[in-house]
């Protein structure tokens, strides 16, 4: 039991990183060794929770400099500047791919609705989550059943 907590809070923290997100943390979990289930839920509650995170703290979190100057970054791009414009069905095609560090911080600096901020990531994530769950689980079986 304890090793599947240390498992889930690896899992949960590699979705949760900037630079790993979903797409890495589903297979690293998986080969870390949490079923596949449990790799794609606590990788999407990761990443998911940086989404409330960056929406709740976003001022104490532009105090400290670095922190600021990467935000700004983020929503400096031009795909930030057009889910303004896209609304709920960019913001659930584009946190998986922008990331949802930048999907956050976006949202926050176009004053977007934290409600539909929140679902549109929630359900984009875990479809994206699923798609990579399931493609790493029939990676590893065709590499391991090959007949």
């Amino acid at each position: 039991m304890l090793n599947y907590i240390w498992l889930a809070a690896i899992a949960w923290f590699m979705g949760f990183f900037p630079m790993l997100e979903i797409f890495i943390a589903v297979p690293a979990a998986k080969g870390l060794g949490l079923d596949i289930v449990s790799s794609v839920f606590w990788c999407w509650l990761g990443n998911f929770f940086v989404i409330p995170f960056i929406s709740y703290s976003y001022d104490w979190l532009t105090k400290f400099d670095k922190v600021k100057t990467y935000f700004m970054k983020l929503a400096s791009s031009n795909a930030c500047k057009k889910l303004n414009n896209g609304g709920f069905a960019l913001v659930l095609i584009a946190t998986p791919l922008l990331g949802s560090w930048g999907i956050g911080v976006a949202g926050k600096m176009i004053g977007m609705d934290r409600k539909r901020l929140f679902l549109a990531s929630a359900i984009g994530i875990a479809i994206y989550g699923t798609i990579v769950g399931i493609l790493t689980q029939l990676g590893i079986e065709a590499i391991f059943n090959p007949n």
